[in-house]
């Protein structure tokens, strides 16, 4: 069985009636306020993380994994213990 989405203003899902006869289907009505409200809690939390970031060191643009591997190896890491 294959999932079709139909998604747009009643009238452009009517367009699909013939097609859709005799089919099981769902329907769900979106609410009309489109516009999304701002997330003041995350916008929060991400000002904390970029704040908390200022001073720490740039990785080069490494990845997480290639720095353990360094650190397995036997490089050593400063570490500020804050």
């Amino acid at each position: 069985m294959t999932t079709q989405v139909l998604e747009g203003t009643w009238e452009e899902v009517l367009r699909h009636g013939k097609k859709l006869g005799g089919r099981k289907v769902r329907l769900l009505v979106l609410e009309d306020d489109a516009t999304a409200k701002p997330n003041v809690k995350a916008g929060e939390i991400l000002a904390e993380v970029r704040k908390k970031q200022e001073d720490l060191p740039f990785t080069g643009g490494e990845k997480g994994v290639e720095i353990i591997r360094r650190a397995r190896s036997g490089e050593m890491f400063e570490i500020d213990p804050e």
